[in-house]
């Protein structure tokens, strides 16, 4: 099984909300690769009609999903970015107001949802951040790491943007099957498409 999605959790921050300060303009480079990789993706389950009557089953819109994906900004804390800190990102002032790596290093995934409570609820952003894990896993042999592939890639992705274009966290998504592993499993990839998406850079 797929540890990417199944360590996948939306960050519920505990910090008190008490302002607000201009947003920091995201990193464009991984934002953009994120994008592109999650939108192929997205793609190839529109062009396989068994697979995108799949999705219409569990009432996800594959256009909300791509409109989901526009909006969205992706950090990596293995980079500059993770050095950025919340009131930054979000534009919301917080306390304790810690940096995305320090934010990951407290939470066990490979990519997560920032999130903030406002007057006792629950704000879901439409910002990821991507841990290590995102580059690298433990193979199932032998417990050493081993780069990612691009399919798990854009499985960790689609997932973080399910829960924002569903607004659902990981025990919803799970109990109506919305796990990417679950529906992906319906939807075999053409050769064409796998062999374009192989060919792409990895996400640095």
């Amino acid at each position: 099984m797929n540890i990417l999605v199944t360590m996948s959790w939306i960050a519920v921050l505990g910090a008190r909300n008490v302002g607000a300060v201009p947003p920091q303009e995201h990193p464009a480079v991984t934002t953009q690769m994120a994008r592109k990789l999650v939108l192929e993706r997205i793609d190839e389950i529109a062009q396989n009609g068994h697979c995108r009557q799949t999705f219409w089953k569990e009432k996800i819109d594959l256009n909300l999903l791509r409109f989901t994906v526009e909006q969205t900004r992706f950090y990596d804390v293995a980079g500059r970015e993770g050095n950025l800190k919340f009131s930054a990102v979000v534009g919301k002032l917080a306390s304790p107001d810690q940096t995305l790596r320090v934010l990951a290093s407290e939470v066990e995934a490979d990519a997560f949802v920032l999130g903030y409570y406002d007057a006792n609820r629950y704000v879901r952003t439409r910002h990821v951040v991507l841990t290590h894990g995102y580059h690298e896993q433990p193979d199932p042999s032998d417990g050493r790491l081993r780069a990612t592939t691009m399919e798990e890639k854009q499985n960790l992705l689609l997932h973080e943007i399910l829960h924002i274009a569903l607004g659902k966290d990981d025990d919803d998504l799970n109990s109506r099957a919305l796990c990417p592993l679950r529906l992906l499993a319906f939807c075999q990839r053409s050769r064409t498409a796998s062999a374009t998406i192989e060919g792409s850079p990895a996400s640095e």
